[in-house]
Formats: C-alpha cells, sequence, structure tokens
C-alpha cells in the first residue's frame, strides 16, 4: 500500500502543470528585452560611439558606462548581463519548466535573486557614488526585479504541491 502511494504521488508530479501562459509569455519578453539591451550595452562598452543616451546633470550613460565601476574583477558588467538573461533563457525553457527535477526550480529562483542583488549594487553605485543614472542599464534592472517577481509568483502558485 505504502509502495502505490509514492508511485501515485510521483506519478502526480510528474504530471505537475507548467507555469501559466501569461506568465511564460511574460517572462519570455522580459529575457529577450533584457537580453537584447544587455548585447546593446556590451557593443557600447567596446565600442563608446555606439552608445546613444542623452547627456544630463544626472541621465548620463556614458558616465556610468566608462566609469571605474563598469566593471568587475576585469569583465564588463554588460557580459554579466548577457551571460545572465542567455542562462535565464534556458531555465525557461519548455523543456526546464515540464521538469520535475527541483534544481531547475531553484535555479531560477536563485539566478534572479542574485541579479537583484547585482541591481541593488549597480544603482547604489550609480546613485550614491556616480550621481548619474543610466536609463539602459536602468531599463536592464527594471527587467530584473520582474523577472524576479514573475519567478515568485510562480513558487507561491507552487505552495503546497511535492517538490
Amino acid at each position: 500500500m505504502a509502495q502505490e502511494m509514492t508511485v501515485k504521488s510521483r506519478a502526480e508530479a510528474a504530471e505537475q502543470p507548467p507555469p501559466p501562459a501569461w506568465l511564460q509569455i511574460a517572462a519570455w519578453v522580459l529575457t529577450l528585452g533584457g537580453l537584447a539591451i544587455s548585447v546593446y550595452l556590451t557593443i557600447s562598452h567596446y565600442d563608446e560611439g555606439a552608445l546613444v543616451c542623452s547627456a544630463s546633470k544626472t541621465v548620463d550613460c556614458h558616465a556610468v558606462t566608462t566609469s571605474e565601476y563598469s566593471t568587475l574583477a576585469g569583465i564588463p558588467m554588460p557580459l554579466f548581463g548577457l551571460a545572465f538573461f542567455v542562462a535565464f533563457g534556458a531555465l525557461m525553457t519548455p523543456w526546464a519548466l515540464r521538469s520535475t527535477w527541483s534544481p531547475l526550480r531553484w535555479g531560477r529562483v536563485a539566478s534572479t535573486a542574485v541579479g537583484v542583488l547585482f541591481v541593488v549594487y549597480l544603482v547604489t553605485v550609480e546613485l550614491a557614488l556616480l550621481h548619474k543614472i543610466c536609463l539602459w542599464c536602468t531599463g536592464v534592472h527594471a527587467i530584473t526585479v520582474l523577472l524576479f517577481l514573475l519567478v515568485l509568483a510562480d513558487e507561491f502558485r507552487r505552495v503546497g504541491q511535492v517538490d
């Protein structure tokens, strides 16, 4: 009897529905938007002439993207964004969403949480140290926070379901 319950619970877990379509579509649109901005910022990191942004007292993308904080351990910040959005896109594939392997779910949570930590760091640098804001960077920051909220919404939807 105990084995039947175990087999039955495994079968129910395997049939766990994927996130709702609206959540998947929103996550993909945001991921592709973040990827596009990250590609653009990566290109503009290596070719400063490619950066198109207003330059005023507060909004100055050039000042932010060429500051000493525009790299971390010698790696340009836009490359971190690029890696994040490519990896998150892989975690949002239909196969990964249908999988019952919990590390994929927790990978989505962990990656977006780390992304939000990067956002907090970068916004702090922009506002407190540089006193400048990059609108392109703000776009990536907003997308990252929205992806985190979508992932959390999906996790709250799954509360009470078998891991």
